[in-house]
């Protein structure tokens, strides 16, 4: 496999998580899967701050962005560089995609993108290919709720987890701005691969498979 970097985004309920243990599975040592904001030890603590502490779901969008890049500042230098310079392919949970969606498009409203690209002209790196993950709004909430009520879901979910249907749509709004976008200065255009994640796992995990797959071996 060649040492490329993807990474993974999606919505609540668009199945990445069970996508994400998939790929921990298939690739076991072979490739380092990772998440954000997190990664390091760090960026792990950043990511309790940002996420699990009570006050952070009343916290300013510029407070919770600027600590997502802090957490991914920490972990590109900590995590990902390592390894892609020792060969191999490293996979993430979630990157920038994510903070674009949810800091900038669904929390401020598109009010912090110029803050969201300076600091995102400071990161060096940028990923050979995003995967995102579709799902309607709706049925996204829908599988969030049913999967927080689960008695093994305890803890794992965050506060963005709660917000209302309108939020995740924004949320999806916000990807598909992002993805759209033609010029970066970084490169022409952003490199990525859309997937309908609407229909069953089973269907969503092959055409996922197929794709990272393809991806690590061209």
């Amino acid at each position: 496999m060649k040492a490329k970097f993807i990474a993974i985004e999606g919505g609540e309920g668009s199945g990445k998580s069970s996508l994400v243990k998939l790929l921990k599975e298939v690739l076991a040592d072979t490739a380092v899967i990772t998440r954000e904001p997190g990664g390091s030890p760090y960026g792990e603590a950043i990511r309790d701050m940002a996420l699990k502490n009570p006050l952070a779901k009343d916290a300013p969008p510029a407070t919770t962005l600027s600590l997502m890049f802090a957490s991914r500042f920490d972990h590109i230098a900590n995590t990902v560089k390592p390894a892609l310079t020792a060969g191999k392919p490293v996979i993430t949970d979630r990157f920038d995609g994510s903070s674009f969606a949810y800091n900038i498009w669904a929390q401020a409203n598109g009010g912090l993108e110029k803050l969201f690209w300076n600091l995102r002209s400071h990161l060096d790196l940028v990923p050979d290919l995003y995967i995102y993950l579709d799902v309607d709004p709706k049925e996204g909430t829908r599988r969030a709720q049913a999967r927080n009520a689960a008695s093994d879901a305890n803890g794992k979910y965050d506060h963005f987890d709660d917000r209302h249907v309108e939020f995740h749509g924004r949320v999806r709004e916000g990807y598909l701005k992002f993805f759209a976008k033609r010029k970066w200065i970084f490169f022409p255009k952003i490199p990525h691969v859309i997937i309908d994640a609407n229909r069953s796992l089973e269907e969503v995990k092959q055409e996922f498979m197929a794709v990272v797959q393809k991806e690590l071996t061209v």
